[in-house]
C-alpha cells in the first residue's frame, strides 16, 4: 500500500470517533443555545458569528498559503524552512488581525449596528459591545488556529478533528453553566464561546510544539522574503475565499434583512442538520490537499487519478444518504429539538439537500485544484457566482417569494458552475501529470 494513502487511512480511523462525538454534541449544543436564547436572539446570534467569520477571510490568503508553502517544504525534506513558514505565519497573523481590532474599535461607533442586523430588539450601544467581544475572541483565535493548517501540511489532519471535539466539549459545557448560573445575553455567550474556543487551539498547539520543536515558532525565525512567498501564493486562495465566503455565507444576512431573524433561525437549523454529511465528507477530503501538493510534485500519477475516482464512487453514497435525511428529515429534526413548531416545509429539506450534495462536489474537484496550485478556473466560476448570489437571492426571495429556498436555490446556482467545468479540469491535469512521467 503507498505509505500516502496508509497514513490517508490512519488519519481516517482516528478522525471518525472524534467527529462522531463532535457531530452528537453540537446536536445537543443547538439544543441548549435554543433554551439560552429565544428564537429571535437565536437568529441574531447565528448572523453576527457568520458576520464576523468573515474577517478570517480577508488574511490575503496567509493561512492556506502557508498550508501549501510548509506542505512544499517537507516534501522536500527541508524542515527548517517550513519552520520559517510556520513562524512568518504567526507574525503576519497576529499583526494583521491587530490592525483590524483597532480599525473596528475605533470606528464602531459609527455604525448602526441595530440597521446592519435589521433589530431594533437590543440598543446600538449593546450591539457594539458584543460585536467588540466576538471580533476579540475571532481574531484571537484565527492566529491560533493557524495550528490546524500546521495539521494539515504535515498530513495529520485527524488532529484537526480532535481540536473541533475539544471545542465543542469546551462550548457545550459553557452553554451548560450558563443555562444555570446566568440570564440570556449574548454577550455572555459571545464571551464564554470564544473562549472555549481559545481554549482548545492554545492547549493543542503547546503540546504539539513542545512534542516538534523543529517546528516550533519563535521570533528570530520570521523572515520578511517569506512573506512575499506566502502572500504571492495566498492572494490566489484569498481570492478564492472572498468569492466563497460570498457565495456560502451571505445567506443568513440576506435572509435576516429581508425575511427576519426567526428564517435565519429555521435556515440555520436546517443547515445544520445537513452539515453531518459535509462533516463525515471534510473527514476524508480535508487531508487530501496537502496530500495532493505532495503527490503532485512527485508527479504520483496513479495516486492522484485511484483517489479521484474513489471519490467519485464515494459522492453516490452521499446522494443516498441525503435521499434518507430529506424522508426522515422532520423526524428527525422535531425529535431533535423537542420543537415541532419551527414551520420547516419539505421543500427546505429537498433544497438544502441538493445544495449540500453541490457543496460536496465543488469541495472535492476544488482541494484538488488547490492542492496543486491551479486555480484559474475555479477563481473565473467563483467570481462569475459571487457577482450573482446576491442579486439572485434577493430576487428569488422578494419577487418570486420562495423564502429561505430562494437563497439556498442561489447558492446552488452559483456553485454549479465549478461543479460543471471542474472536472473536465481535473481529467487533463491528471492527464498532463500521466503525460510527463511516461515521457
Amino acid at each position: 500500500m503507498n505509505w500516502r494513502t496508509s497514513n490517508f487511512i490512519k488519519q481516517l480511523k482516528f478522525s471518525f470517533g472524534f467527529k462522531l462525538l463532535s457531530i452528537l454534541i453540537s446536536f445537543l449544543l443547538v439544543r441548549y443555545l435554543l433554551k439560552y436564547l429565544d428564537i429571535r436572539d437565536y437568529g441574531l446570534w447565528s448572523v453576527i458569528l457568520s458576520f464576523l467569520n468573515w474577517v478570517v477571510f480577508f488574511d490575503l490568503g496567509i493561512a492556506n498559503g502557508v498550508k501549501n508553502k510548509i506542505a512544499e517544504s517537507l516534501s522536500s525534506k527541508k524542515t527548517n524552512e517550513a519552520k520559517k513558514f510556520i513562524s512568518t505565519g504567526y507574525i503576519s497573523l497576529f499583526f494583521f488581525s491587530s490592525f483590524v481590532y483597532l480599525f473596528v474599535l475605533i470606528f464602531s461607533r459609527l455604525i448602526n449596528w441595530q440597521i446592519v442586523f435589521n433589530s431594533h430588539y437590543h440598543s446600538n450601544d449593546y450591539f457594539q459591545s458584543l460585536i467588540l467581544i466576538i471580533l476579540f475572541f475571532t481574531l484571537f483565535n484565527f492566529i491560533l488556529s493557524l495550528i490546524n493548517n500546521v495539521f494539515n501540511a504535515i498530513q495529520r489532519a485527524s488532529l484537526v478533528t480532535l481540536n473541533q471535539f475539544v471545542t465543542q466539549i469546551l462550548s457545550l459545557l459553557t452553554v451548560s453553566l450558563l443555562l444555570i448560573y446566568t440570564k440570556p445575553d449574548l454577550r455572555i455567550l459571545a464571551f464564554g464561546y470564544g473562549l472555549s474556543i481559545l481554549l482548545s487551539n492554545l492547549i493543542l498547539s503547546i503540546w504539539f510544539y513542545n512534542k516538534n520543536k523543529n517546528l516550533s515558532p519563535s521570533f528570530k525565525d520570521y523572515d520578511k522574503k517569506k512573506v512575499k512567498s506566502i502572500i504571492h501564493l495566498g492572494l490566489r486562495f484569498f481570492l478564492l475565499q472572498l468569492t466563497m465566503m460570498i457565495i456560502l455565507t451571505t445567506d443568513r444576512f440576506i435572509l435576516i434583512q429581508l425575511a427576519g431573524a426567526e428564517d435565519v433561525t429555521r435556515y440555520d437549523i436546517i443547515s445544520r442538520y445537513f452539515k453531518t454529511v459535509v462533516i463525515f465528507h471534510t473527514i476524508i477530503n480535508a487531508p487530501l490537499w496537502s496530500m495532493y501538493t505532495d503527490a503532485y510534485s512527485k508527479r504520483d500519477f496513479n495516486w492522484l487519478e485511484k483517489t479521484m475516482k474513489n471519490l467519485i464512487k464515494l459522492f453516490g453514497v452521499y446522494v443516498l444518504g441525503v435521499i434518507v435525511m430529506i424522508v426522515f428529515g422532520k423526524k428527525i429534526i422535531n425529535f431533535w429539538l423537542n420543537n415541532d413548531n419551527l414551520g420547516l416545509s419539505i421543500s427546505n429539506y429537498i433544497y438544502m439537500g441538493v445544495l449540500v450534495l453541490f457543496n460536496i462536489a465543488h469541495s472535492i474537484l476544488a482541494y484538488f485544484t488547490n492542492g496543486i496550485g491551479k486555480t484559474k478556473i475555479q477563481m473565473m466560476t467563483s467570481i462569475i457566482g459571487a457577482v450573482l448570489n446576491i442579486p439572485l437571492s434577493i430576487f428569488f426571495v422578494n419577487y418570486l417569494n420562495l423564502g429561505i429556498n430562494g437563497v439556498i436555490l442561489a447558492t446552488v446556482i452559483c456553485l454549479s458552475f465549478f461543479c460543471f467545468i471542474g472536472p473536465f479540469q481535473v481529467y487533463k491535469e491528471i492527464k498532463l501529470i500521466k503525460l510527463g512521467s511516461s515521457s
